[in-house]
This record gives structure tokens, sequence and C-alpha cells, in this order.
């Protein structure tokens, strides 16, 4: 997370620019889709509700990135 400075936008309990990645966890609770759709938006990015978008990180291997979206999902259990 921090070698991708994904914490410039998001942190792991509070909403900055981002939402928290707790908040993310919550909302992909339950959805058995829910890593490759994740893995999808760090690698392509995406616009959600608020004013910013995700921006696309292709340069993140997906090793990796399944590796973060792993982490961003532990925070809801």
């Amino acid at each position: 997370m921090k070698r991708y400075d994904c914490y410039i936008c998001h942190a792991d309990d509070q909403t900055k620019t981002g939402p928290a990645f707790t908040d993310v966890a919550a909302k992909y609770r339950g959805d058995s889709k829910a890593a490759a759709k994740l893995t999808a938006v760090v690698r392509k990015g995406r616009h959600g509700s608020g004013p910013w978008p995700m921006p696309p990180l292709p340069q993140v291997p997906n090793a990796d990135a399944a590796k973060m979206v792993d982490y961003i999902l532990s925070l809801g259990k």
C-alpha cells in the first residue's frame, strides 16, 4: 500500500480523498466476486460517488493488486 502511495488518498479507518478501506470492505462484504472487482479497480481506476476518481494504476502488477485487495477485504472481518 505504501509502495504504490495508496495512503495519499486512503486510510484504513478514515475517509480522506478516497473512502476508508474499512468502508470498502464493508461495501463488498458477502460479494463472492469482490476480490476480482476490486483488483480491476486498482488496475483500471473508477469514478465512484465522490468528487475524485480512482486513477488507474496499470503499473501495479496483478499479484500486488491482489495482495492489496486481500488486505483491504480483511479489514471487514
